[in-house]
C-alpha cells in the first residue's frame, strides 16, 4: 500500500492526477488569455494554428468574450479613421501638386499680359516709318515704345539698377573696364555699359559697368 511519502513528486508537493493537472493547466491558461484581451493584444501569434485559436477562445468566460469584441470593434474603428485620413491627405496632397504644375505652367501669364501691348505698339511704329520712310518718327517710335516696355516691368516690379555715379558694388555691377574720369570719385561707375536689373530686392543681372580709376 503507498504511503503519503511515495505520494509526493519530486519536488515534495502531493502528487496530482492528470484531470486536476488539466484543470489547472487550463485555468493558468484562460487566466493568460484573458489579460492579453484586456490589454488589447492577440490571443495567439500569427504562428498558431486555427485549431490552438479556437481551443483559447473556447477557454475565455462571457465577459473575457466581451472585452476582447470591445477591443476588436475599437481596433476596427481606428484602422478605419486612420485609412480615411490616409485618403484625405493623398487626395490632398495631389490637389497641391497640381495646383502648383499648374501655376508653374502659367506663371508667365501676368508678364506677357504687360509685355504684348509694348509689342504692339513697336510693331505699329515699324509700319508707320516703312510707309512713312521718316527715320526721326522711327526713333520716336522706338524711344516710346522702349519707355513703355520699361514701364511694364517695373509694374511686376523688375526696375533697372542705378549705376552711374555710384561707388562700385560687385553685388549690383559687374566691372569690365577701367577708366580715368578726375569728374568722378575714385572706384566709382564711369560707364554703364549694359543696363542692369533686379526683381524686389533680388538681382536678375548685374550691370556691366566701367569703373573709374585716377591716375
Amino acid at each position: 500500500m503507498a504511503t503519503e511519502r511515495d505520494q509526493l513528486n519530486p519536488t515534495g508537493e502531493p502528487a496530482r492526477d492528470g484531470k486536476q493537472a488539466k484543470e489547472a493547466l487550463a485555468d493558468k491558461k484562460a487566466a493568460a488569455t484573458a489579460a492579453k484581451a484586456q490589454a488589447g493584444e492577440e490571443i495567439l501569434d500569427e504562428h498558431a494554428t486555427r485549431r490552438q485559436k479556437a481551443n483559447d477562445l473556447r477557454a475565455l468566460d462571457d465577459d473575457q468574450l466581451l472585452a476582447l469584441a470591445e477591443e476588436a470593434t475599437k481596433a476596427d474603428h481606428w484602422l478605419n479613421v486612420a485609412r480615411r485620413s490616409q485618403a484625405d491627405a493623398d487626395n490632398t496632397l495631389k490637389r497641391v501638386r497640381r495646383e502648383h504644375e499648374e501655376n508653374q505652367k502659367y506663371a508667365a501669364t501676368p508678364l506677357a499680359r504687360e509685355l504684348l501691348p509694348v509689342l504692339d505698339n513697336l510693331q505699329r511704329a515699324v509700319t508707320a516709318a516703312a510707309a512713312a520712310k521718316d527715320f526721326a518718327s522711327l526713333q520716336a517710335g522706338v524711344e516710346l515704345t522702349q519707355k513703355m516696355f520699361v514701364d511694364a516691368l517695373a509694374r511686376m516690379s523688375i526696375k533697372p539698377i542705378e549705376c552711374m555715379g555710384k561707388p562700385f558694388d560687385p553685388a549690383l555691377h559687374e566691372a569690365l573696364m577701367m577708366v580715368n574720369n578726375s569728374a568722378l570719385d575714385e572706384n566709382a561707375v564711369a560707364q554703364e555699359l549694359e543696363r542692369g536689373w533686379r526683381l524686389h530686392d533680388r538681382v536678375l543681372r548685374a550691370a556691366k559697368v566701367a569703373v573709374n580709376r585716377k591716375q
